[in-house]
């Protein structure tokens, strides 16, 4: 049986999937993208796969795609360029995030037709817009929960260095000391702006959220969220197959 391997390259780590058609069979967080964490991830599954994609947020990555050609028959990078099931509508395409790319890509293969903002809450938030038919439409950068809460520290006098707890309270809306105001602060102006965007979008869009904050946020939500915590993976799956329908 063959495989496909789908790889998101975030900031601090590296999602691995095994794919087998459009199931996931297996998956890993890694963070150090090593020769011994493949072949120990693809042990199980004879070692090797047929495709393999690589979606990274850095610059680099020659080394990368060097190693994965010793475990796959064909090794792919995403990019803007290559065939996509999206049409990107964006001024340069080419500083377009691989991630953002992967994350809307995925959002429309389960959600054909329907108008989309897809929302990435992680180290950073992005806010990207999917048409009822396919196209990328553009999309918005902000900072993440951790970055607001570290430069309302770094860039004041006397507001102190506030760790995130692992739950936001869903029934206070306002801060009753300083580091419970930095952190609704923080958290209701990344969900502020979910809300807007989502009023300005026609149709009315459904909101698709992934990262480390989406179950947080949805939480707090007053409209219905889909929470996909392997949104980027199942678009890197989709882009993976579909340029396999277009050899």
């Amino acid at each position: 049986m063959s495989y496909n391997l789908t790889i998101d390259q975030g900031n601090s780590a590296a999602k691995l999937a095994l794919w087998d058609g459009m199931e996931m069979v297996a998956s890993s967080i890694e963070t150090a993208l090593t020769p011994d964490a493949l072949t120990h991830f693809l042990a199980p599954y004879g070692g090797r796969v047929n495709d393999a994609l690589y979606c990274s947020v850095r610059a680099r990555g020659t080394e990368v795609m060097a190693m994965l050609s010793s475990f796959a028959t064909r090794a792919l990078r995403l990019t803007s360029e290559m065939p996509l099931p999206i049409k990107i509508e964006y001024g340069t395409p080419g500083s377009l995030g691989a991630d953002r790319i992967a994350a809307a890509a995925g959002a429309y293969s389960i959600y054909p037709g329907e108008m989309l903002l897809v929302v990435d809450a992680g180290t950073a938030v992005t806010y990207d817009a999917v048409s009822p038919e396919g196209h990328f439409l553009g999309g918005n950068i902000a900072p993440g929960m951790n970055m607001r809460l570290e430069a309302l520290h770094r860039f004041t006098a006397r507001l102190p260095r506030v760790t995130v707890p692992r739950e936001i309270p869903a029934d206070k809306l306002f801060g009753t000391d300083t580091p419970s105001a930095m952190i609704l602060g923080s958290v209701y102006g990344i969900l502020g702006a979910v809300t807007y965007y989502k009023s300005q979008l026609k149709p009315d869009p459904r909101v698709v959220m992934t990262g480390g904050w989406a179950c947080q946020l949805q939480r707090l939500c007053r409209f219905e969220v889909s929470v996909e915590p392997d949104l980027v993976s199942i678009g890197l799956n989709r882009i993976l197959m579909y340029n396999e329908d277009n050899k």
